[in-house]
């Protein structure tokens, strides 16, 4: 039987909320990966270490990804590949290809690295390279230079631990056990940086800690400087496995903090963490921080009125916590695009089924997106905003908020930037286009 690819029925790329109970909704088949490119890959997070210089060793049909977001960025001063043709296959000196190929690059850069971040590919582990040979070697050869294991392996996409969750592990595997200051508090996890202003950096500058942030670290000795932490703070649930790691290696604690919208949740959140610093926390002010939240949101509100929203799993990982906050106060969410459900969504998810259970969620991957209409914003007369890249290239919108992964906004802080954005975007007509085909938005070399 053949299948019409241009059929604009949406079966089987979209469903409704109250037909959700797996984590995957949507048949695993051929997908599509829609123009929206402003989400970080591995290359991206990678620059988020200070004086480091990234070196992928892989076929030539594997770089030509990573040299491409690269260049885009104008990172090349910080990138360098090793080409394997397939005689390095056959020929069984893998480590040694490395090795050389590593050290060539090293001996010829203009500066010396403070750390080199290799990266194996899938042909690596299908041959069963010495991993660890590779490194002790370079390690002895280089003892000035921090050697940083890290993956470029697409085909562990669906493995227990996804790439995405080891490079946010990989980009602290300089740091090295030293003395705990109990002082001292990183923000883990983020591409980018949690705002000052959000409600438990407050809590944690306003009681004297010291926060420290890849994203604002400039040089690699202020990077090194993350190893006093007592605690890290991860709002990210690709973070979690990082978290555990520094656990681990260095002894240090750690905090989930989820980037919600549940304002319960976040005061729950920062009771947690006063708990867990033995600080006091002012419910007054938390209270107040409330108040405002919800002013901003009625504010928001009344400016929108019945204005279409759509929002996309790009724009922030608890999308279905961000849609039940919207339609709780009076906001009008027509649909969701996403392909998972976030192992702390569900609630969030569940509260949609027994209150808003005919709301779509669409597929952003599935091939039957691809030929979907991309007109709801001309169907409402072009009055309908995007929460996220994906959401305005699907819905055709001029409107919209350029989220992603929550910006680093936290708390009630978010929800309040949030509204404010809201405001602002229905007020301007962006170019669109020229926004999200902007790769790693926001990554700067």
């Amino acid at each position: 039987m053949l299948v019409d690819l241009h059929d604009p029925d949406p079966s089987g790329a979209e469903v409704r909320v109250s037909e959700i109970n797996e984590t995957e909704p949507f048949r695993d088949t051929l997908q599509y990966t829609c123009p929206s490119r402003g989400t970080w890959t591995i290359t991206h997070t990678a620059t988020l270490v200070p004086g480091a210089h990234q070196i992928y060793v892989g076929a030539s049909a594997c770089l030509r990804g990573v040299v491409l977001s690269a260049a885009e960025f104008e990172g090349m001063d910080r990138f360098s590949m090793v080409m394997i043709e397939e005689r390095d296959i056959l020929s069984g000196d893998m480590e040694e290809l490395f090795i050389e190929g590593v050290s060539d690059i090293i001996d010829k850069l203009p500066r010396r690295p403070s750390a080199v971040m290799g990266y194996t590919g899938c042909i690596h582990h299908f041959l069963a390279t010495d991993i660890d040979y590779i490194y002790d070697t370079l390690r002895e050869r280089y003892p000035d230079i921090d050697f940083i294991s890290c993956y470029m392996t697409p085909t562990m996409e669906k493995n227990e631990v996804t790439p995405e969750e080891y490079i946010r592990q990989q980009i602290y595997g300089g740091l090295r056990p030293g003395e705990k200051d109990p002082m001292s508090v990183n923000m883990i996890g983020s591409n980018e940086a949690i705002t000052p202003e959000s409600d438990h950096m407050r809590l944690l500058q306003d009681n004297g800690y010291t926060v420290r942030d890849i994203c604002r670290c400039m040089t690699y000795p202020e990077y090194k400087e993350m190893n006093k932490a007592s605690l890290n703070i991860c709002s990210m649930n690709v973070a979690k496995f990082g978290a555990e790691d520094l656990k681990n290696r260095l002894g240090q604690d750690y905090i989930y903090m989820p980037y919600t919208w549940d304002m319960d949740e976040i005061d729950r959140d920062m009771k947690r963490l006063s708990e867990r610093l033995g600080v006091a926390l002012d419910p007054e002010r938390l209270s107040e921080r409330r108040r405002e939240a919800m002013s901003a949101l009625e504010s928001c509100r009344k400016k929108l009125g019945d204005t279409p929203i759509v929002i996309d799993m790009s724009s922030t990982t608890r999308f279905f916590s961000l849609a039940k906050l919207l339609l709780e106060n009076g906001f009008n969410v027509t649909r969701i695009y996403g392909d998972v459900v976030q192992p702390d969504d569900w609630d969030a998810l569940h509260w949609l089924q027994d209150n808003y259970p005919d709301l779509p969620l669409r597929a952003t991957k599935n091939f039957k997106s691809r030929y979907l209409p991309r007109n709801d914003a001309e169907k409402n007369g072009g009055r309908l905003l995007a929460i996220g890249q994906k959401a305005a290239y699907f819905s055709g919108t001029t409107h919209f908020v350029n989220m992603i992964e929550n910006n680093g906004w936290y708390g009630y802080e978010a929800i309040i930037r949030l509204c404010d954005e809201m405001e602002a975007a229905m007020d301007r007509e962006d170019d669109v286009k020229s926004i999200i085909q902007v790769k790693g938005f926001g990554c700067s070399a």
